[in-house]
This record gives C-alpha cells, structure tokens and sequence, in this order.
C-alpha cells in the first residue's frame, strides 16, 4: 500500500490530529448549478477518506487517537527540532530556552507555551512560527521559524531638555552592536525615569525602532512639565514679588526640588504664617498645574520696653521695622535704645531690598551710632571685670552698604563695605589707666560666599550652610590710651579671613514642604574659625566667651588674631514655640593684645570649656534664648539673648 507523505501542522494555533479538519471554503459566488446530488456525492467521498485514513494508520503503526481522554492529539516522541532564522542569537541558546526536548513526548501545548517564552525574550519581531512534522516512524520533527529585531546601528534621543544626551546615553542597556531587545528597552525606560527622578524630575520614555529606519532605536522622552503657577491668599503682598521668590514657571520642566524651594524660599520672608503647595493634573498628559496658598501675617511691628542686652545691661528700647513695605518685600527699620550703663543713645536706620534688578541681585543700607560696653558688670551675677572703668565704653558710628545676588542653586555671592568711626568715651582718667582706648576710622570690604542648603533658614532641622569671608581693610588710629597707650598709632592695612559652618540632624522624619515649621528633635553643631594678617585695632579682633561664642565666661573674655570655636547642642521640643536646650561650646580665640589685668590671653592655640542648659522662646516679634553656663573653672553666668544662637 502507497504511504502518504506525512502531514504539516502549523504552530502556534492548536494542532488539529484528524486529517480533514480543514474544511473546504466555498466560493459563494458560484452559480446555484451545484445542486444536492453533488452534495450527496461528496459527503460520500468524505466518509469513505476517513475510515480509509483510520484503517491506514491502524496498520501502518501511527500513533492512535487518545481514547481514553477523549484528546485528538497525536502521541509521539520528538525527533528532531530545527532553528531557522536566528543570525544573532544562537541555536543553542534558543533551544535552551525551549521546555520540548529532542527524545521527551511531544506536546502540543508545550510547543504554546515554548513560542511565548521564546517571544517574551524581547529579540524577536513577532511570536516565533514553530511547525510539527509526523513522521511515518511515528515521531515529530519540530521546525522552530523565528524572526529577529533588527541591529541597532544608531541611536536617536529625542524630547530631553533637562538632563543632557550624554546622560541619558549612559543608562541605555540597549547599545550600538546589539540586537533591538524589548526587554531590555523596558529596562532602557525605567532606568532613564530613575535618572530623572534622582534630580527631583519626572519622564516617560518610549523607546523603539524607527518604522523607517530599523536599525535606529529611536529613545522619545516625555517630561513632565509645568502647565500653570497661581498664587492664593496674598491680600497686600504684590504679584511681581513672588515672581522673584518663586522660581519654578510655567513651561519648565517640573522640578520637585526646586518647587520645596520655592516653599522654603517664601517661609523665610517671615512675611507667611502658612504656605500650602497643592499640585493638580495640567490640561495636557505631561502638565501639572502648580497652586500655592499663603496666609500672610503682621509684619510691621513697634515695639518699646526694657532688653537685657548680651552684656548683661539693661536698656530702653524703641524700634519699628516693616519687612515687607507696601507689600513689595523691600525692609526698613529704625531702633533707639538708651542704656542704663551710660554712654548715649544707640540709633540705627536700615533699609534693604532683595530685588534690585531681574536677576535678584539684593541691596542693604544700613546708618548706625552704636554704644559697645566692652567691659561690664553682668546682671545675674558671677562675672569679673579687667578693669574699675566700668564706665567707658566704645562708640561705632558710621554705615554699610552691600549687595548680593544667587550664583548657584543653593549659593549666594555678596560684596558689602563698612566705613566707621570709633570713639573711647566716659574715660575716668583721674582714677588710672584702667581702660582701653583706639580712636580712629576704619574702613574695609567684605567678599561673602554663602552655601545654605538646610531645611528651613530659621529652625533648621537637617541640611547644613557654610559661610566664607574675606575682608580687607583699613585702618586710622589717632589716639590712644588707658591700657593701651604704648600701642601703634597711624595707618595700617589687614585682611580677615573666617568661616563660619553649621549642620543639623534629626531622627524624625524630615519636613516636607507642606510642614517646613514643623518642631523637631534636632542635634545641632557649629565650627567657626578665622584668622587676621597685620595689624588692626583692638575693637577689630576676635572675640570669644558669652551669649554667642562660649557660654558660662564673661562676654569678650578671651581676644586675638586667631579663632577657633566648637559648638554642640541637642534642642528638644517642649512644645511648638519653647525647646529645652543642652549645650556644649569649646573654643577660644588668641595672638593679639595682650592680658588685661585679670582677663589674661595667650599668644599661642589656647581653647575653653563652656557647658550648661538653655530654654529657647518664639515669640511674635523674635526668638528669646536664655542660657545657664558653666566654665572649665566652675564658675557660672546666665545670658539672655534676642535672636537664635545659631
């Protein structure tokens, strides 16, 4: 009897094992000629092939229909299996992704779930064609068809404006050389929406093969940008000022970083009791519209009373101060305060304004005649003085002027000059040379460099700021006295150069932009230190001992042309405006003047030992800090101050 070649199945539809399964299809347009008869004659014809094909197989020994499962699939052993189609990726490799084995049964189903894993590698252009031959001995030759992606020859990125190519290009999986991987071009897009998220961005990548040029993976970015920017709220403060504050616009790409510190940027004004960012969905896919509402609060005060100053003296005071006039963020400021120590009034005028120009360069004016009470008696006790004259004092008359302007993203450049004129009065020359007298002009500039990248300028809980200064000047002595009568008298020029770098931590959770006044548990440190060429008059050197250097000594205690000061203090929150404060200060400053009777110095590195503990207030107008500190020598002193230490 003549064998049949064996029969071809195609794959991946379902392998269909009786041999007419596929049905002839009729031309509908033919003529109504073929009548019942013909019908009749080829159902006949029909029967007649299949119980001639059953028999056949019957006795040719092909595997048998599944009778008991009731399956029509055909039973065998795989043969052979053929790869056709692959130029980049190996046989081997595609076989091994393969669960059908050469010498295992053959399974129709397998042979399904082998063309899904076999596409799901993401090399192939569509799902792999896999064909089942039988053979007359029974077995399958299993022919897998596949179609590979094709090899990337160039690569095209398109829609960045934020971040550079060259970037992009570095976290692509998929190379120049390589075969189009699907796979890994998902990987390729998740990795770039990573890249842009770690810079505070958002994007979508799509990336793909050029329909009419293949080989040129094609990387379209889709960034998310700022559809709209509305402020709510601000009843006096005027549009064009948070134009300038608010730096974030419509059409850039959305920064969420840079949109906290836009948030911070209007919580240090001072000028908001609340800043509320909310963000909605743009009328395009890739838009946020961006809306904040503030709450602005009083921010003109008069205030008059009696101080304790940092020296432990008592004072009347007048002040008043807008720092937001007429709601165009410009400040002024006028104070008068009478001490009880004598020595005249204190009178000071300032005027500043933080937007001269488009590029936010600031401008600050400031006319003063300030009394300095370098020695004094302290108020609650436990201070020495150098000298009996407890009655003279210095007074610093004279103006400054300076400017500054953003040169960085959290960096602020600023250049300022200082003219004075200092003048030693109430000298009780009848009773000795006990005090200090340096009468003359001084004159310098000071170049600034400021790094600010903490939470909030005011309170801060994390983040840190580093201050530079270098400050050339100089200096007119025409008269001198007192303790330092054998000191030089004329002209001389210095330079001072000092920094200043703070840094804060909290275990709580950071602040977010929704709750930037939010009190935390927060260890704070400071490390100042400075340094002085030539010569400069005694009231121009460095100081350190008291309120805001080293706490438990007696304020100026220690002097010289060097400084170096250390401060640690761990600030717990009582409640949202007091906080408990612990606190260590070490440092000292020396090689300048010499001892002063009791108030001995030393020329060469010499630091002190300041501990204790301190409440701080938040009041309406400014913070109040009282601290109880204790020396390296036992002794005690409490100083009171009205600003934040640091």
């Amino acid at each position: 009897m003549r064998r049949d070649f064996p029969r071809r199945v195609k794959f991946p539809d379902k392998y269909c094992a009786h041999t007419f399964c596929a049905r002839p299809q009729f031309d509908h347009g033919v003529e109504s000629r073929v009548n019942l008869k013909f019908g009749q004659v080829a159902a006949t014809a029909i029967l007649f092939f299949a119980v001639l094909t059953i028999a056949f197989g019957q006795s040719s020994g092909f595997s048998q229909f599944d009778q008991s499962s009731g399956s029509s699939q055909l039973t065998g052993v795989v043969k052979q299996i053929i790869v056709k189609g692959n130029k980049v990726e190996s046989t081997a490799g595609i076989l091994a992704i393969m669960r059908t084995k050469v010498g295992k049964l053959f399974s129709q189903d397998q042979l399904d779930a082998d063309a899904s894993a076999l596409y799901s590698l993401g090399v192939f252009a569509k799902k792999p064609l896999i064909t089942a031959d039988h053979n007359p001995d029974g077995t399958f030759t299993v022919t897998v068809e596949v179609v590979e992606n094709p090899i990337i020859k160039e690569i095209r990125i398109v829609g960045n404006s934020a971040i550079k190519t060259a970037e992009i290009e570095k976290v692509l999986t998929l190379k120049v050389g390589q075969i189009f991987d699907s796979k890994q071009a998902s990987i390729s897009s998740d990795a770039i929406a990573k890249l842009y998220q770690k810079q505070g961005l958002f994007a979508l990548a799509q990336i793909t093969t050029l329909p009419e040029s293949p080989q040129t993976l094609d990387v379209e970015v889709i960034e998310q940008s700022v559809g709209a920017v509305t402020v709510t709220g601000n009843l006096r403060t005027k549009k064009r000022v948070f134009d300038h504050l608010i730096h974030t616009k419509k059409g850039q790409v959305f920064n969420i970083n840079k949109w906290a510190r836009d948030m911070k940027r209007l919580q240090d004004t001072g000028w908001f009791s609340q800043v509320k960012p909310t963000a909605q969905p743009g009328s395009a896919p890739n838009l946020i519209d961006l809306a904040v509402g503030i709450t602005e609060q009083r921010t003109g005060q008069f205030q008059f009373g009696v101080q304790v100053d940092p020296t432990s003296s008592f004072a009347g005071f007048v002040h008043f101060v807008e720092s937001n006039f007429d709601g165009t963020g410009q400040s002024i400021g006028a104070g008068f305060t009478q001490g009880t120590a004598g020595g005249g009034p204190s009178v000071d005028l300032s005027y500043s304004n933080p937007f001269i120009d488009s590029s936010n360069t600031s401008m600050s004016v400031r006319l003063y005649s300030d009394i300095i009470y370098r020695f004094t008696n302290s108020l609650f006790g436990g201070s020495t003085v150098p000298t009996t004259a407890n009655e003279y004092n210095e007074r610093h008359t004279g103006g400054t002027i300076g400017f500054g302007r953003q040169i960085g993203i959290d960096q602020v450049a600023n250049i300022s000059t200082r003219i004075e004129q200092v003048t030693t009065n109430n000298l009780n020359t009848t009773s000795g040379t006990q005090f200090i007298q340096q009468d003359g002009s001084i004159a310098s500039i000071n170049l600034g460099y400021t790094d600010d990248r903490r939470d909030v300028a005011d309170n801060a809980s994390r983040g840190d700021v580093l201050q530079l200064n270098l400050e050339p000047g100089y200096s007119n002595i025409t008269n001198v006295g007192g303790l330092l009568a054998g000191s030089y008298v004329g002209s001389s020029y210095f330079a001072k150069i000092y920094g200043d770098y703070r840094i804060y931590y909290t275990p709580d959770k950071p602040r977010t932009i929704n709750d930037l006044q939010a009190p935390k548990h927060v260890f704070a440190f400071r490390l100042r230190a400075g340094t002085i060429l030539g010569n400069v008059p005694f009231f121009e050197q460095f100081f350190a001992g008291g309120a805001d250097t080293i706490r438990g000594y007696d304020e100026d205690r220690f002097w010289g042309k060097s400084e170096l000061l250390f401060t640690a203090e761990y600030r717990y929150p009582l409640q949202k405006s007091l906080s408990l404060i612990p606190f260590v200060d070490y440092g000292g400053a020396w090689g300048g003047y010499g001892t002063v009777n009791n108030f001995s110095q030393s020329n060469n590195f010499s630091l002190h030992l300041g501990y204790g503990i301190g409440l701080a207030f938040q009041t309406s107008f400014a913070p109040i800090r009282i601290d109880f500190g204790v020396n390296e020598n036992g002794g005690t002193r409490t100083t009171f101050l009205i600003s934040r230490n640091f």
